[in-house]
């Protein structure tokens, strides 16, 4: 018979191991041959591509075992999951981005500050695993 605990460790780890590939695919941060990324990679993108998964794949599981949240929980790990997608991701790669900034202020504003909203990012999607946790 398998505990709610065990089931809560397999959402962990599975949702862990799907978002680090499929991330990872897709930013080209794992090499593949449908994407290509335009950007150099830093050391710290593998980094946060990490913490990320494994922060993600650690608030499902917690909330899968507990079956309780608070909206300021899914709104610290919601947040904290997308600023690491936009953290780790090719800034030129992303459409959305150019819209909105345009290519020459997403390579003179945005790339420089990644490595702070990875920090950021992770430290929301943290916070959000820790309150997950207490309650």
């Amino acid at each position: 018979m398998i505990t709610i605990k065990t089931k809560a460790y397999m959402l962990f780890i599975g949702i862990a191991l799907s978002l680090f590939f499929l991330l990872g695919s897709i930013t080209n941060l794992i090499p593949n041959p449908f994407f290509i990324r335009m950007s150099q990679t830093h050391w710290y993108d593998y980094l946060f591509l990490t913490l990320t998964s494994i922060l993600s794949g650690m608030y499902a599981g917690i909330w899968y075992y507990k079956k309780k949240t608070k909206d300021v929980c899914s709104y610290m790990a919601a947040g904290g999951m997308m600023g690491g997608v936009f953290s780790f991701g090719c800034a030129i790669c992303n459409k959305l981005l150019v819209l909105i900034l345009g290519f020459s202020s997403v390579m003179t504003y945005f790339m420089p500050f990644q490595p702070l909203l990875g920090v950021v990012s992770v430290s929301l999607l943290t916070y959000g695993v820790y309150q997950q946790a207490k309650l």
